[in-house]
């Protein structure tokens, strides 16, 4: 993964490639997801096994190989596009479909347990949902009670998603579609997929009425993506928010203010990332003033008058001892740290979108004061 920047030394002597994933277990290094989770479970044997029983090893062997055809046809669509490239995608969508239907007594691909057959095809799947919908307009995943070609899958879906361990490493669509195109060399868009990218990147909701990072954000990001609702509650979700902002604010502040700063030299190749960029310092003490006032509107509610009146006093500030100019590097340096929130390496998909749209609405607040 080099689009990124140049990964550490030590890094590249375990993996000299700089591909992922790698891992040392008991002193050997793993670099293939599967060899991974196949040493962990020789490693735990007292642990309940997610190797397929005895019974089920040949289904087990089949159902691998139409992991690698839906990888595959996944891919291609994604990376080439074109009616025939879609078709062959659908139709092994509708094989992986009709597996799932005829699994016994639960809905896993081997049934009521999980196996290691669902921990192949997880990351895939997530990931075609987010990038199909994004680039061609296709959508797989369906918020609840909306129809769909494919039931089976998102019930699939739903049961991962009560899995701890599966919870702790799912993404959201959003940092799927970014990280996408660098890592595979580029993604093709189709016509159709121009509202869903809209919708996916903070801009204008399928419905056009409203931008959908913004207060009060509507369930399951207008019907696109599911909300994950084993997080909490709004409250929940600005709280880990605010958590995780406070936690680390002076690095946060400096790596927003590379908003208003300089590029980095030499440039890498993904679009969000840039570990060479330099902040702009002139800005840091309005961004961390700004930012204090995020984490109480997350804890407190922008609705509350005071919380209201502390931003609308720091906007004017901005504007009014800082001028135009200034506050344009204010307001780039919370949209530069607004759009490189990851999930879930930064923080959960609710409290990532109670983040997005409080930038939001503090830049809102900044951006009024200039037109004042």
């Amino acid at each position: 993964m080099r689009c990124y920047g140049d990964k550490p030394s030590s890094f590249l002597r375990l993996q000299p490639n700089g591909n992922i994933p790698v891992a040392i277990i008991d002193g050997t290094i793993y670099n293939q997801s599967n060899d991974i989770m196949s040493a962990l479970e020789t490693l735990f044997p007292d642990h309940k096994s997610l190797s397929p029983k005895d019974e089920d090893r040949a289904k087990a062997s089949e159902l691998l190989r139409l992991e690698r055809n839906i990888f595959g046809a996944w891919m291609y669509w994604l990376t080439g596009g074109g009616d025939r490239s879609k078709a062959d995608f659908i139709s092994t969508l509708e094989v992986v479909e009709r597996e799932l239907q005829q699994s016994k007594g639960g809905d896993f691909f081997l049934g009521k347990d999980v196996t290691l057959v669902d921990m192949m095809f997880a990351p895939f799947l997530e990931r075609a949902c987010a990038s199909l919908l994004f680039f061609k307009g296709y959508q797989i995943r369906v918020a609840p009670g909306q129809p769909t070609n494919f039931p089976a899958v998102n019930r699939w879906f739903d049961a991962m998603e009560q899995l701890e361990s599966y919870q702790l490493t799912k993404s959201d669509y959003y940092t799927h579609c970014w990280d996408l195109p660098p890592q595979l060399g580029g993604c093709t868009y189709e016509k159709g997929g121009e509202p869903y990218e809209r919708a996916i990147n903070g801009g204008l909701t399928l419905d056009g009425t409203r931008e959908s990072w913004a207060l009060p954000l509507e369930p399951h990001l207008g019907g696109l993506e599911p909300d994950w609702n084993w997080c909490g509650d709004e409250s929940a979700a600005r709280r880990e928010a605010a958590d995780r902002l406070v936690a680390n604010h002076k690095n946060i502040v400096m790596f927003a203010a590379r908003g208003a700063g300089r590029k980095g030299s030499p440039p890498v190749m993904a679009a969000l990332s840039d570990p060479n960029a330099k902040p702009n310092e002139d800005v840091t003490n309005a961004v961390d003033a700004v930012l204090r006032v995020v984490s109480t509107a997350m804890l407190e509610g922008t609705e509350n008058g005071e919380v209201e009146q502390t931003m609308l006093d720091v906007a004017n500030a901005v504007v009014q001892e800082g001028g135009i100019e200034y506050a344009d590097g204010v307001v780039a340096s919370l949209a530069y740290l607004r759009d490189r929130i990851g999930v879930p390496r930064d923080m959960r998909l609710p409290a990532a979108m109670q983040l997005r749209a409080h930038l939001n609405w503090a830049a809102g607040k900044i951006l009024n004061a200039q037109d004042a």
